[in-house]
């Protein structure tokens, strides 16, 4: 996709799987790009999506996805000619190619390509990894057989690369799993400056380092994808950049309409981030520089699949009302590991509350509290933890003086056990206190469900493991895959059968034609592109 007016501009239009759903269409009805990104995950979203995987194969992806893009997205990013590029696949990027494939479809984008970047899914592989001495947590230290026999999911951070050579193969939506934040950026710069052509004619691996992809004329190209890699990271958490969760908050314009930013990014990794006229929110340089730092440990040294960023000569200059200019970002050669985010079942837990009025409303909820515990004493492996909310526990000692007569106290306990009975009993042992407890004690639902409880861990794998086994299948409909083996069939036969669902006089007919076609509408496998 050729740049306009010799930048790119690449929209970050989502922080997190929660973020504002419609966003990415009002920042498309406000402004043109030629990429949207969309960041769906964090640590504890991949965790959500394996236990959601788990009940349920056809889910595990970011479903928001869907919402706005039913809702009026598909055909702004159709009419507009936008690419797509997000990590919404999750644990489960076929489902939710297949999702958005569909959706396609019925809308009428019959020849819409989807290309879904995956392999970064290594817990099929990770008994072997781990027996190879490959698989280590951050320390360096390598993980124990018994930890590895815990994990129910681990999926490596990859890297641009795949995206790039995806976009450069024709898609118009880029779907991924477990794909680095700033890396959703990255991929399309590689597409937009011919570096993925050039890797793709010199034939050089998916898996090999983006910097080796670039046309001979470029001297500087880690100091490039370093720039790049920084202007992703300033946009990746959406609108935090343009005045959300910022330390100004007081002092900035239009919260409830607040921007999602743009980032126009030169050949030379220089950018300006920007967000469309009339938003709300601002692009500052104090706003920029706390977006900057944000998740940063050592500022000479931010790990990415694709580089190591050093931001310590940074430079960040307002040009003009909302457009910082940022440039000097400089690079090393990427890590040989790659990061992992894994989780872990670790037993069960639930939550329930009781309202405790007053009189004597602390005194009553302290002997409420006694009761319980008594009650399931006898359960060793349960570990209850007790907050009265309402005396103060949450602020800092010496913030307020707690009363000792307060009109009510809400308990509230949390509880977990490696034991689901364990669990159930507490649940069933919560409303019994409105009758046997002190007087007047109220406020309870229903019993709370067990829930299985997942922990997050980081782990580090060789490179060379995950990235050279990433491929890119492109989606089709049956109808163009079949168009594909045989141009002719398209006007003897799809056509006619278009003619007949739509006037054919005989209601027989014509709903076989319909039931036809819409078959024909449904998504296929066309085979691996890389």
């Amino acid at each position: 996709m050729p740049a306009r007016g010799g930048v790119t501009r690449i929209a970050g239009a989502g922080g997190f799987w929660g973020d504002q759903v419609m966003a990415p269409i009002t920042l498309m009805e406000g402004a043109d790009v030629d990429y949207l990104t969309m960041d769906y995950l964090s640590e504890v979203t991949m965790s959500i999506m394996h236990k959601q995987k788990a009940r349920d194969k056809t889910s595990g992806w970011a479903t928001d996805l869907f919402d706005w893009l039913e809702a009026g997205g598909l055909e702004l990013l159709k009419e507009k000619n936008t690419k797509l590029v997000t990590n919404a696949g999750g644990a489960n990027p076929g489902a939710c190619a297949e999702a958005v494939l569909g959706l396609a479809c019925a809308l009428g984008w019959v020849d819409c390509q989807i290309a879904m970047v995956v392999g970064d899914d290594i817990h099929p592989r990770i008994e072997h990894l781990n027996a190879d001495g490959i698989l280590t947590d951050l320390s360096g230290i390598e993980v124990g057989e018994a930890m590895v026999e815990k994990l129910i999911s681990a999926n490596a951070y990859i890297g641009a690369g795949p995206i790039g050579r995806a976009l450069e193969q024709g898609a118009d939506i880029v779907l991924s799993g477990r794909v680095a934040d700033a890396s959703l950026i990255v991929g399309p710069m590689l597409h937009a400056e011919g570096w993925a052509k050039n890797a793709a004619t010199a034939e050089l691996p998916l898996c090999s380092p983006i910097d080796s992809w670039a046309p001979m004329e470029v001297l500087h190209p880690l100091d490039i994808v370093a720039g790049w890699t920084l202007a992703g990271h300033l946009i990746e958490c959406g609108a935090q950049v343009t005045g959300g969760n910022a330390d100004s908050w007081a002092e900035i314009n239009d919260l409830v309409n607040l921007g999602y930013p743009i980032a126009e990014i030169a050949a030379d990794g220089s950018s300006v981030i920007t967000k469309p006229e009339g938003s709300g929110g601002a692009v500052t340089r104090a706003n920029v520089a706390e977006q900057m730092l944000y998740e940063i440990g050592d500022p000479a040294s931010y790990f990415t699949p694709d580089v190591i960023l050093d931001i310590t000569a940074v430079s960040l200059d307002e040009i003009g009302p909302d457009r910082v200019a940022v440039a000097g970002a400089r690079g090393r050669a990427r890590p040989d590991k790659l990061k992992v985010s894994s989780c872990y079942s670790d037993g069960w837990f639930a939550s329930a509350t009781l309202l405790v009025p007053g009189p004597q409303a602390i005194a009553k909820a302290k002997a409420t509290d006694y009761i319980l515990h008594s009650r399931l004493a006898e359960l060793e492996e349960l570990v209850i933890h007790t907050e009265f909310l309402g005396t103060g526990i949450t602020m800092p000692k010496g913030g307020i003086e707690l009363q000792e007569d307060l009109p009510e106290v809400m308990i509230r306990w949390s509880v977990k056990s490696p034991n689901r009975t364990d669990v159930e009993i507490f649940g069933k042992s919560v409303a019994p206190l409105v009758l046997t407890g002190p007087a007047g004690v109220s406020g309870y639902s229903a019993r709370p469900r067990p829930r299985s409880q997942l922990r997050f861990v980081p782990l580090l794998v060789n490179r060379e493991t995950v990235e050279a086994r990433v491929d890119i299948p492109m989606l089709r409909t049956l109808r163009k895959a079949l168009t594909e083996r045989r141009p002719d069939l398209e006007a003897r036969v799809f056509n006619r059968l278009q003619r007949i669902s739509e006037n054919e006089n005989r209601i027989i007919t014509k709903r076989i034609a319909g039931r036809v076609l819409r078959g024909l509408e449904r998504p296929v496998g066309r085979g691996k592109v890389d």
